[in-house]
């Protein structure tokens, strides 16, 4: 399991246009990378890891910042980019949280170079309500290309107030 560490990506430059679904040309030092100072808290971990792992390392992460009503909202968004990765995204390939300026963020990574999309969708049919849960609870979500060089992907990066 993935251990409280001091380090960690931060929010990107980058978000998609209206309609794409593939991401566009991209240039690696346009993204911003900050680190966290040392009284700060987050978690990184690598695949494989399930949705149910990712959540207990973000109750951690929120124990005794957060109320409930936040640490449920987390939860759910945890849950949903987790397994999106797993279902659209042709696996997680990465997991990493943390809590900053009265902010809990997530970065998930996946290997596919398609950005969800929030579909009209008939209520009688199940699913097709993720992103668009993901984007009314977060205070901020943005995809950024997967720069390793190790195969296609994107990250998907959402900030969540600590209420």
């Amino acid at each position: 399991m993935s251990e409280l560490t001091d380090e960690g990506s931060r929010l990107p430059e980058f978000s998609p246009a209206n309609g794409d679904s593939r991401l566009p040309e991209f240039d690696p030092e346009a993204v911003g990378v900050r680190s966290p100072g040392p009284e700060k808290r987050s978690v990184r971990s690598a695949a494989p890891l399930k949705a149910r792992d990712a959540r207990v390392e973000v109750s951690r992460l929120l124990a005794g910042v957060a109320g409930e009503r936040c640490v449920n909202d987390a939860l759910l968004v945890v849950s949903e980019l987790i397994s999106n990765a797993d279902r659209h995204g042709c696996g997680l390939r990465e997991f990493a949280a943390g809590v900053e300026d009265g902010h809990l963020w997530l970065e998930v990574a996946d290997h596919s170079e398609v950005l969800p999309e929030s579909a009209a969708h008939d209520p009688l049919v199940p699913g097709g309500f993720g992103w668009s849960l993901v984007r009314r609870l977060s205070a901020d979500a943005r995809i950024r290309p997967w720069t390793a060089g190790d195969g296609p992907g994107k990250t998907i990066v959402v900030s969540l107030r600590l209420e």
